[in-house]
């Protein structure tokens, strides 16, 4: 007689299906032995024994698949999981597995469900007259500008952020580089690219004989996104809603300074200013004129670097970072 079934209820959320599947991974349940219902208000589940370390590629395409509205996406999810922690560790190294096949075509559709959803924010809000734009003081230098985004409320993130962190450096900047939004530490203190991120654009810049306090720094989202987890404020990625309602704080900036060259520093920041069609990964390093900039490119945001799986991984993202940003300093 076979083991009975182990029925989890959940709220359809990738944070409680994560705790759902560490309570099972803990109790040593396979997934065989697993039915998963969603159901609104269902209590989360209870703590795990043990935790798991696992690849944060899985992690990136799991929290994807959960947005699809596949019903059996938590099933698939576990099914990788439990495969990952107990028989293959590099598991999603094989595209051919029927499984990994599974779960990306999963976080596929969970993409293309978010980014239909996030048009239609946008639309509605463009509709409504919301974002910062109403905001943004007309003909303003930067000094004014940095006042008056103190005081925006174009989106939701204000009321979870510390404040407002506007750019920083000289009006007469040459070059300009734009990431994607505060951070924790960032919010704290006020000034962009100040936390481990900021360590790592830092030597960068050095090692490319880039001098910061020439530059001008600034973010596409000028307040912190976070979810908490314990005590801890974790980064969330801007929503296309959110870098839509935000870009007139941008698109101020770069009008005022009139830079020479604009270098996007990650995928939010070359999606606010160089549209939907750009690819971080396959046009990086590329050099073309917009109407920002006569020299504009993209490459990867510092904290990739520090997402590296190990330290090979970490110093070959550094290498392509340094490299994209020594085309910017050409022009200096």
């Amino acid at each position: 007689m076979g083991a009975a079934m182990v029925t989890v209820e959940i709220e359809a959320t990738f944070e409680r299906w994560q705790a759902a599947a560490r309570a099972l991974l803990s109790d040593g349940i396979a997934p065989e032995g697993v039915e998963w219902r969603e159901r609104p208000g269902a209590p989360p589940a209870p703590r795990a024994s043990k935790f798991f370390r696992v690849p944060p590629r899985f992690l990136e395409l799991a929290r994807q698949a959960a947005i699809a509205g596949d019903p059996g996406r938590w099933a698939a999810l576990y099914d990788v999981l439990w495969r990952i922690v107990n028989e293959r560790r590099d598991l999603l190294e094989d595209r051919a597995h029927p499984k990994v096949r599974r779960l990306h075509g999963l976080a596929a559709q969970g993409r293309r469900e978010a980014e239909r959803a996030e048009q239609q924010d946008v639309l509605r809000m463009e509709a409504e007259g919301g974002g910062a734009a109403s905001f943004v003081p007309p003909g303003a230098d930067l000094a004014t500008l940095a006042a008056a985004a103190k005081r925006c409320q174009g989106c939701p993130l204000y009321r979870d952020a510390t404040q407002t962190v506007f750019g920083r450096g000289p009006a007469q900047a040459r070059v300009v580089l734009v990431g994607e939004q505060p951070g924790d530490q960032e919010d704290l203190r006020d000034a962009p690219f100040v936390g481990p991120a900021g360590e790592i654009l830092d030597r960068a810049l050095t090692e490319v004989h880039l001098d910061r306090a020439t530059l001008y720094v600034t973010n596409a989202v000028k307040h912190f996104k976070f979810v908490m987890r314990g005590k801890r404020r974790i980064h969330q990625t801007p929503r296309l809603s959110e870098i839509a309602a935000c870009r007139a704080w941008v698109e101020a900036e770069l009008a005022v300074i009139k830079p020479e060259t604009l270098v996007c520093l990650g995928a939010t920041a070359a999606r606010a200013l160089l549209g939907d069609e750009f690819r971080l990964m396959r046009d990086r390093g590329r050099v073309f004129a917009t109407r920002w900039a006569p020299r504009t490119l993209a490459t990867l945001h510092p904290s990739a670097v520090l997402r590296g799986e190990d330290d090979a991984a970490q110093e070959r993202l550094y290498r392509m970072l340094v490299d994209d940003l020594r085309l910017a300093a050409v022009a200096v």
